[in-house]
């Protein structure tokens, strides 16, 4: 019986162009040379033309958990940790694939690797009917993480999750058919793409020169067009120092930087969209405790995880903080014992930002920028721009401001329908399905004559928003379905008013309009100021209230004054 042949699972990153040698592709500490340097290997006989290797060799480290229950368990005490780096530099048609072996990938500079590479090379050959896994990270104030996988290959629907709009960091899955690539197993797509293979380094090159060409040439399918939305910027280009200086300005309230000549650059007047404080992407909130802030020698703990305690931590460090604090300055998590449930990660690792203007729009997640791809912003754009705006037919009233602790949405909603004939308000009146467990449905905060079930909504965050968005559906789904619960409705709407318009309109199956309307301070353009993620889950659910029959639209409500939660922290 011939025995099969033996199979590794290679993990390869594409390197950007440029690099005069290999070297420069390690983090500082692992250049040759180094205190911790990797190690040139002489290569064998047979590998592909231009092929190098490098090894670092790591010293015997006593596993913390060994170390602190030896006293219980003597035997504990001969346990260590040894962890190799392996990165192997293979040459592919021009380009040069980095594949690492153990701890390999930590020793590489990602500034010089192409960001995203696996991933765009899944969203043109995956076959999306063939899926096993999928990870993404949410780029809004929530900074939601998911991780789903299907044990067996399954359709990109089965997920039932929606991926439009997110940063997908992750997919496993299978080619589609007609590829002439030898069997891979289930690949693993991120900035890397992993795949097993024989032994033989010729068959990578092979499998690598295939991957590289179709990545180059092809587009995206439709069912992961999604992947090419954020487009990778580098880390020493122009507009990523502007965006750097931008975020300084906004999280330390200030950017000032001593003149480097050429390089110092202006702070970009864009507008902030979002700014949060972000769980890494090694943290496992079920061991957080508390976080430490370091700079220099000098560490400053806190507690919550909010961007006031992190910006109280770091202000209460020495020195002055800028541009350069958002690397300088290092944040790690603590477990109960005071022991790391993190890496300590640069500041920007900890942040969600985004920014932009009427053209462009940059992101910031997990330490990395991108750019929002202008055709994908620009059909965004077009999309929302069908839902039509209803403020000057609305007429609602500027949301003042009447006192300490009369600004709630339950005392706007009650001055909106003051002395308002046309408009009644039904904030706060319960009202619940038949099969709804006993959970309540707010049918709308305000009912007009004119049959707009007006949903209202201070902007506080994209998380306010997405209840809102979500709000409107469900309810304008439920009057639909729900005879019993429509009923209702009409009844609650012809107690609160004499206006047989109102009682009309309430009883509209479906419900003629539904009217996100939000409250701004400022001048604030709706939709246009939006987050990418509000847009993208507004098109989503302006989608879904056209399925019901009902048409989606927009209000912007005005506020003359500023609430807590907008007021910057010193």
């Amino acid at each position: 019986m011939k025995q099969a042949k033996s199979k590794l699972r290679f993990n390869c990153f594409l390197l950007r162009e440029g690099l005069e040698s290999y070297d420069l592709a390690f983090r500082v500490q692992y250049r040759p040379g180094s205190t911790q340097g990797m190690v040139r290997l002489a290569p064998g006989s047979g590998v592909p033309e231009g092929c190098v290797a490098y090894l670092r060799e790591n010293s015997e480290k006593i596993p913390a958990w060994a170390r602190l229950l030896t006293p219980t368990f003597s035997e504990l005490s001969s346990i260590k940790n040894i962890s190799h780096r392996l990165v192997i530099f293979l040459p592919v048609q021009g380009r040069t694939f980095a594949i690492c072996f153990g701890y390999g990938s930590s020793t590489l500079e990602w500034s010089h690797i192409e960001a995203n590479f696996g991933l765009r090379f899944a969203a043109r050959k995956f076959d999306s009917n063939s899926m096993s896994g999928i990870g993404s990270r949410r780029i809004d104030a929530s900074a939601r993480s998911q991780w789903v996988q299907i044990p067996s290959n399954s359709s990109l629907k089965d997920f039932e999750i929606e991926l439009d709009g997110e940063f997908t960091r992750k997919l496993v899955g299978n080619l589609e058919e007609g590829i002439e690539i030898p069997e891979l197993g289930a690949i693993v797509a991120t900035d890397s793409v992993s795949f097993k293979l024989d032994t033989d380094l010729h068959a990578v090159h092979g499998v690598l020169t295939q991957m590289l060409q179709a990545t180059l040439a092809g587009e995206a399918s439709a069912d992961l067009a999604f992947i090419d939305s954020l487009e990778p910027l580098r880390a020493t280009s122009e507009i990523v120092q502007r965006l750097e200086q931008r975020l300084a300005l906004e999280f330390f309230g200030t950017s000032d930087e001593p003149a480097t000549g050429a390089s110092a650059v202006p702070p970009d007047p864009m507008n902030v969209h979002v700014l949060a404080f972000a769980p890494s992407d090694d943290l496992s909130i079920e061991n957080l405790h508390d976080f430490v802030a370091q700079k220099g020698g000098e560490f400053q703990e806190f507690d919550e995880m909010s961007l006031t305690s992190l910006r109280s931590a770091i202000s209460a460090l020495p020195g002055r903080n800028t541009v350069g604090s958002l690397k300088n300055v290092k944040i790690q998590a603590r477990d109960a014992n005071g022991d790391p449930a993190s890496q300590a990660k640069p500041l920007k690792h900890w942040l969600i930002f985004e920014a932009g203007d009427g053209q462009q729009r940059y992101l910031l997640t997990l330490g990395k920028w991108y750019a929002l791809a202008a055709d994908y912003y620009e059909k965004l754009d077009q999309d929302l721009a069908q839902i039509e705006d209803v403020t000057a037919l609305l007429e609602l009233r500027t949301w003042d401001d009447w006192g300490h602790r009369k600004n709630w949405e339950k005392h706007y909603n009650e001055k909106a329908a003051e002395d308002r004939d046309d408009l009644v308000c039904l904030d706060r009146h319960r009202l619940f399905p038949q099969d709804g467990n006993g959970d309540q449905i707010e049918a709308c905060d305000l009912l007009h004559e004119n049959g707009y079930l007006i949903h209202v909504k201070h902007y506080t965050g994209s998380q306010t928003l997405s209840h809102l968005f979500s709000q409107g559906f469900v309810s304008a789904q439920t009057l639909v379905a729900d005879s019993s619960y429509r009923n209702d409705f009409i009844e609650a709407v012809k107690s609160l008013s004499n206006n047989p318009a109102l009682e009309e309109a309430a009883g509209a199956k479906p419900p003629r309009f539904v009217t996100y309307a939000i409250a701004f301070t400022g001048t604030h353009q709706l939709p246009q100021d939006l987050p990418t993620f509000s847009k993208v889950n507004l098109r989503s659910f302006a989608r879904r209230v056209r399925m019901v029959g009902s048409v989606p639209t927009l209000a912007r409500i005005p506020m003359t004054f500023k609430p807590k939660s907008e007021q910057k922290d010193p």
